[in-house]
């Protein structure tokens, strides 16, 4: 990636000096412009959102494993599904579900999960979307999830802590 960032640089830095070498000889000045309406000077362009969301993570669009077949979300019970190792797109194991966030209709609104440590130690607990998990199961029963994050950006995401009662 960064091999690739610094050729892009250089493209654009050579392309740059190129324009400029050319100078301004037998340049055409471009005609003066009329002056605003005062309706179109009082338009001010709509400036981009600092606060807009990041675009939503959703669940990898990758073949099923080896052996498993995708599994609806909705029919796996929550026992089922707390303890399930999550995997990235390259097989990697990422993470653990922990827990389940289920709103007052019954509806699954978060997957909370583990990701890194080491025996319960140094995890960072954070909560993932149902959109965001896609489920697979082989025939013997096991059950996977996979994610399109790696480990790191997983790390990188904001802790989730369980709400005061």
């Amino acid at each position: 990636m960064r091999i690739t960032a610094t050729a892009l640089t250089l493209a654009l830095l050579s392309s740059a000096t190129m324009a400029f070498a050319q100078g301004t000889e037998g340049a055409v000045e471009p005609a003066p412009q009329a002056a605003p309406t005062e309706t179109e000077a009082t338009t001010v362009p709509a400036a981009p959102a600092a606060t807009a969301a990041p675009a939503a993570i959703t669940a990898p669009a990758i073949a099923a494993p080896e052996g498993y077949s995708a599994v609806e979300f909705t029919s796996v019970t929550a026992e089922e599904l707390k303890g399930v190792d999550i995997y990235d797109v390259t097989d990697a194991s990422v993470a653990e579900v922990a827990d389940l966030l289920i709103d007052g209709a019954g509806k699954v609104t978060g997957i909370v999960t583990d990701v890194g440590g080491f025996l319960g130690m140094g995890e960072h607990r954070i909560s993932l979307s149902p959109e965001q998990v896609s489920f697979y199961r082989n025939a013997d029963g096991d059950l996977r999830g996979y994610v399109s994050l790696s480990k790191d950006q997983l790390k990188a995401l904001p802790a989730w802590e369980a709400p005061a009662p």
